[in-house]
């Protein structure tokens, strides 16, 4: 099991998906703080948090109009459309 990646009660992988919900829901996991990791999870975890934010872009997701970031450093969803 990865620590930055989330997974299912079965066990596989759950993917984000396209809602802006299940995107800032994979961030927060990703680059929760309180996570132990060593710094090779620390380096994949940084770059899964760059796809979900690359993924969100490309999404059409607007920083401040679909989400905003909080002061603890989490995404927080204002609108939950889907693209």
């Amino acid at each position: 099991m990865k620590n930055y990646a989330q997974y299912r009660s079965n066990g596989t992988l759950w993917p984000a998906g396209k809602s802006i919900l299940g995107l800032c829901a994979a961030w927060n996991h990703a680059t929760n703080p309180s996570t132990f990791m060593s710094d090779n999870d620390h380096k994949k975890s940084n770059l899964y948090a760059r796809a979900i934010k690359n993924r969100m872009k490309k999404l059409g997701f607007v920083f401040g109009i679909h989400y905003t970031e909080l002061s603890n450093g989490t995404l927080f969803p204002l609108k939950t459309k889907t693209a």
